[in-house]
């Protein structure tokens, strides 16, 4: 017998809406540094920049030099 997987329903308990899946672009080293930047925090990839995006986060030290 085959086992389902429960659907999500409702709102999300943190923020009080559904988030939905987006599609975002990076290299390889851009999501190494992502992701090692969301295990700082103990955070997943996708709460880390909710969280940023939201203004709860803040990501400090970005040097001059790094910028194009």
């Amino acid at each position: 017998m085959e086992t389902q997987k429960p659907k999500r329903k409702g709102r999300d308990q943190l923020y009080g809406e559904l988030k939905k899946p987006t599609m975002i672009a990076l290299t390889p080293t851009g999501v190494e540094k992502l992701d090692a930047l969301a295990a700082e925090f103990s955070l997943s990839r996708s709460e880390f920049i909710e969280r940023i995006a939201r203004r709860m986060l803040s990501v400090q030290g970005i040097e001059q030099s790094q910028i194009l």
